[in-house]
């Protein structure tokens, strides 16, 4: 089962900011420059994290993971364009 998150990064080279972004576009939306809503597993979240760790300087960039609970996803306000993500996998019923 997955649940929703939202992961922003602060990578300060070039380079490395791009490989950043670009894996984290294999996981989920982006919905701003250096933010990510993601819909991932346990397992999913696990190796996200991975292969971001191997793009990063641990000494230099910043990644975050919020974990996002059904309330807190339904509380979401969105100002400007854009709309929240929803689960690919959720069907409502």
């Amino acid at each position: 089962m997955s649940r929703m998150l939202v992961a922003c990064f602060d990578v300060r080279d070039p380079r490395r900011l791009y490989r950043v972004a670009r894996e984290m576009e294999n996981f989920g939306v982006r919905v701003q420059k250096s933010v990510f809503e993601c819909h991932l597993s346990e397992e999913q979240l696990t190796k996200l994290q991975q292969r971001i760790a191997e793009h990063i300087d641990q000494t230099e960039d910043h990644v975050r993971y919020y974990g996002m609970c059904n309330k807190d996803v339904s509380k979401i306000v969105v100002d400007g364009p854009g709309n929240v993500t929803i689960d690919p996998d959720f069907v409502m019923l």
